[in-house]
């Protein structure tokens, strides 16, 4: 998906903000897939790096599959990543999202 767009994005980007559910598996496993190719293309030591993982979709019917130990894992892995939780219904963290990485030149 979007293959021929990377070597594109990777050299011009200033920052990377990755968003996944917190009730969806592949969302989660798809942001390994996305910093490869990038760093297929660039030095992933460049580009300061935000993983955001959201509970907007988490219900009854769509438990959270992903717990808070997986996903800052996951923004260790990566390296320069920050990781938030938000709630987009709520307004949780979000704001908090660009106003640290703005604050700390990552976005």
């Amino acid at each position: 998906m979007f293959s021929c767009f990377f070597p594109g994005f990777a050299a011009w980007v200033d920052a990377v903000i990755f968003v996944f559910s917190l009730d969806n598996e592949s969302s989660f496993n798809a942001i390994y897939t996305y910093y490869n190719r990038i760093a297929h293309h660039r030095n992933t030591a460049e580009i300061p790096f935000i993983l955001v993982g959201t509970q907007d979709g988490i219900c009854e019917r769509a438990p959270r599959v992903i717990d808070d130990a997986r996903a800052r894992k996951l923004a260790q892995d990566l390296k320069r990543c920050t990781y938030y939780e938000t709630c987009a219904t709520y307004g949780l963290n979000v704001e908090r999202v660009f106003q640290d990485g703005r604050c700390n030149g990552n976005v």
